[in-house]
């Protein structure tokens, strides 16, 4: 394996995820009685948001000797023409992309394949591009689809 990483939420949210799970599961049992009922959808609501947050941060980047992988979808390493690490990914969204991004993080990689234009959020970027073995170039407007 070159380079791996899951886009995983920031720890500070589940503390969030604690809070809110109190704060609305309060909500729901401001007129109950009952101790038991209380404790289970405090732990409802927690795990509920819990998932949520799973569900968010689960996608994964892989880079191989023959892949380069995206949230499930994979690319032959070989097919890759082009990458740039992007220090701030909205600049590379463009119609048409496949993006994998998370608003967490900002910094990504732009990839150029011979059909289609890749955009994936990712905490090391130069790592990325690095592994790739494709020898990256500054993004520029046109890259992007848009004009320059």
């Amino acid at each position: 394996m070159r380079y791996e990483e899951r886009l995983a939420v920031p720890r500070l949210w589940h503390v969030w995820a604690a809070l809110c799970a109190g704060v609305f599961g309060s909500y729901f049992t401001v007129y109950t009685g009952s101790g038991w009922i209380r404790a289970a959808v405090y732990v409802g609501m927690f795990v509920g948001m819990e998932a949520g947050l799973w569900a968010l941060g689960r996608a994964r980047l892989a880079v191989t000797d023959q892949t380069v992988a995206a949230a499930g979808r994979v690319l032959p390493r070989d097919g890759v023409r082009d990458v740039a690490a992007c220090s701030d990914i909205r600049t590379a969204l463009a119609p048409g992309t496949y993006a994998v991004t998370r608003p967490w993080i900002r910094t990504g990689v732009w990839i150029r394949t011979a059909g289609e234009v890749w955009v994936l959020s990712c905490r090391h970027p130069d790592r990325f591009v690095a592994a790739t073995g494709v020898r990256g170039h500054p993004l520029t407007g046109a890259d992007s689809g848009r004009p320059g």
